[in-house]
């Protein structure tokens, strides 16, 4: 069985994904730099849903190298999480030269003791494979990965020798740029079992807003597509 995760950067995205028929939710803000730590109201509203979230702990954007300011926010975002019922959270922290940062990574997932998918920094890392390995030594659940390429169809090669040389001790799942055209071929080249989509829709209103030199948009994850999805993965 196929799991699919939608990632969501608002509670009306939550939904969308929960009624579509999304397997899971990767809670976040800030989709322009790929993705941030929600509010402590986001984590609390969207816990209470009956789908399965994992938080993203990433204090900014940018790099995934963080000092040790930025790491104690990472720690205190950590325990915000386990007063609610996340089921696991989402995160990877790199030395400054590009490679696993695996004292850091292993204080964070102490500090979680829970579930815990390592996001796409593997792609920014220096040596890819090992990178991986490292990931999967220290005991994290999955690796969200688009195959080291800014986008996942240029990476397949990379994420199938990933599935075959790992996936039996941790979950390989694509993601960037997986939508209702591409997802089922993606799963079937490279043998992965769970796939990471964000659908996402930028919608223009000019609702709460009187002043035409404004011209606002937010961007959700779309209920047709994630719903487009589902059915495309049966």
């Amino acid at each position: 069985m196929t799991t699919l995760e939608i990632a969501c950067n608002s509670y009306q995205s939550c939904l969308n994904a929960m009624n579509a028929g999304a397997n899971r939710i990767e809670l976040f803000e800030n989709l322009a730099d790929g993705g941030c730590t929600p509010s402590y109201g986001m984590i609390k509203k969207a816990s209470q849903l009956s789908l399965p979230i994992y938080v993203m702990i990433r204090p900014r954007g940018g790099n995934f190298h963080y000092s040790n300011h930025e790491i104690d926010v990472m720690l205190e975002d950590i325990d915000v999480c386990k007063q609610f019922a996340v089921n696991g959270i989402v995160f990877g922290c790199l030395t400054a030269s590009g490679e696993v940062d695996k004292v850091l990574n292993k204080k964070l997932l102490d500090a979680w003791n829970d579930p815990a998918t390592f996001h796409r920094a593997i792609d920014r890392s220096l040596h890819y494979f090992e990178a991986a390995k490292d990931i999967c030594d220290l005991g994290f659940e999955r690796i969200l990965s688009s195959g080291a390429a800014l986008h996942v169809m240029d990476g397949l090669d990379n994420l199938k020798m990933l599935q075959s040389n790992l996936g039996n001790n941790i979950r390989i799942m694509p993601g960037a740029g997986v939508g209702v055209n591409n997802a089922k071929h993606i799963l079937e080249y490279t043998s992965c079992k769970e796939i990471h989509a964000t659908c996402k829709q930028t919608i223009r209103s000019m609702e709460g807003s009187a002043n035409l030199v404004f011209n606002d948009s937010e961007t959700i994850s779309n209920y047709h597509e994630i719903s487009e999805l589902v059915s495309a993965l049966k």
